[in-house]
C-alpha cells in the first residue's frame, strides 16, 4: 500500500498463473507527480514477473492523448521514461 497505489500478487486458481496487479490514482497536482513516479518505480516487481497496472495516472503518455494543447512536456517525458524503464506497454 502506497500513497498513490495499491499492489497485490494475484494467482489464478484455475492454472496457478501469478502476476502483480497495481491500481493507481495519480495526483492531479503537478507538485506531487514526481513522488508518484518514484513510488511506481519502487513498486515494480522483478523484471521476470508479469505486472499489470490500471487506474488513473493523471499523466499524459503522448500528446495526442490530450484534448487540448496545454501540455507539460517535462512531465510527459518523465512519465514515458518511467513506463519504459519498468518494461510496461499500453494495452
Amino acid at each position: 500500500i502506497g500513497q498513490f497505489a495499491l499492489t497485490a500478487k494475484v494467482t489464478l486458481a484455475g492454472n496457478l498463473t501469478s502476476f502483480w496487479l497495481t491500481t493507481v490514482y495519480g495526483p492531479a497536482d503537478d507538485a506531487s507527480k514526481d513522488a508518484f513516479l518514484a513510488e511506481l518505480a519502487r513498486t515494480a516487481p522483478p523484471p521476470s514477473e508479469p505486472w499489470l497496472i490500471n487506474g488513473d495516472f493523471n499523466l499524459i503518455y503522448k500528446a495526442r492523448d490530450k484534448n487540448n494543447q496545454n501540455l507539460n512536456r517535462r512531465l510527459m517525458g518523465r512519465f514515458r521514461t518511467a513506463i519504459d524503464g519498468a518494461g510496461l506497454r499500453q494495452i
